[in-house]
């Protein structure tokens, strides 16, 4: 369960916080790892987004949400500027 394609990103989301996963890392990989954690006792994951690693505690107790997101959507959910001139009579 790797990427999509290229057009896509995942963000994994851990007791409320959000984290890029880079294109570097398989989403299934990091799923299994996950799953495992919360099987048994509390345990670091680790996860990266190319520029930036992070180690996340993951315990049975710990909610998670793997979201994959088609690029084009990231973009304008995250660029104000691109609504902005989308709402523009020119």
């Amino acid at each position: 369960m790797g990427r999509d394609d290229d057009h896509t990103s995942t963000y994994v989301e851990i007791d409320g916080r959000e984290y890029l996963l880079g294109h570097d890392q398989d989403r299934g990989d990091v799923m299994s790892r996950i799953a495992e954690a919360a099987r048994s006792e509390p345990a670091f994951v680790d996860l990266s987004d190319g520029g930036r690693r992070v180690s996340v505690l993951v315990s049975h107790q710990s909610r998670v949400v793997i979201t994959v997101r088609h690029d084009s959507a990231v973009h304008a959910e995250h660029d104000p500027l691109d609504a902005s001139i989308a709402d523009w009579d020119l």
